[in-house]
């Protein structure tokens, strides 16, 4: 691909982002599409035989970007709570920070396009064959520092706080600061962790 169909290809996938984030993906028509990305109509379709395939590449670019964010400084020779810790701020930050990616990921996880792809991601990201960071987790400590609960409900004591407050910070509601991250991250820990009797 040359350097002005990979920049237009960037353009479509921004403009896309943009859209289908504060509009959904139903009330974003192409041909609004290719005008926020100055391009014509039939640019999106030498790149995108449609909108489905178009929202699949667009997930794939930012989870792309989400899985780098969440691993980045990581270190593997950390306690569970540390690494838990430390992948879960990177986490609250990247959302916070990308409100677009937020929303859109928020519709995608909750349309027909992404209930396989939530399903899988609890188990395993077959797109790489790596597994979620947060998984290994979980199935490494389930029992000893982690509750021993099925994944799912681990996913949801870990992740659905995060969820509300990024809803709540992006509609005004709530700061999120470096110290009410850190005690979100270690809120979240504690819905997980394993309590002795």
């Amino acid at each position: 691909m040359s350097p002005a169909s990979i920049e237009k290809q960037k353009a479509i996938l921004k403009a896309a982002l943009e859209l289908f984030a504060e509009q959904g993906f139903h009330a974003a028509p192409m041909a609004q599409l290719a005008t926020q990305a100055h391009v014509g109509v039939g640019s999106i379709y030498r790149y995108f035989k449609d909108k489905n395939e178009l929202i699949e590449a667009l997930y794939e670019e930012v989870d792309e970007a989400l899985q780098i964010a969440i691993i980045a400084g990581a270190d593997p020779t950390l306690s569970t709570r540390q690494q838990f810790l430390h992948l879960i701020t990177n986490l609250i930050y990247f959302l916070k920070d990308h409100p677009h990616e937020f929303k859109f990921l928020e519709q995608y996880y909750h349309s027909p396009f992404g209930i396989d792809k939530k399903r899988e991601k609890l188990l395993l990201d077959n797109a790489t064959g790596r597994q979620s960071p947060f998984i290994k987790i979980f199935l490494d400590s389930s029992g000893k520092e982690i509750k021993f609960l099925p994944l799912q409900v681990l996913h949801a004591l870990a992740f659905g706080p995060i969820l509300f407050l990024i809803r709540d910070t992006l509609a005004g509601l709530v700061e999120m600061d470096d110290t009410v991250i850190a005690q979100v991250a270690d809120g979240c820990w504690d819905a997980i962790k394993n309590r002795a009797d």
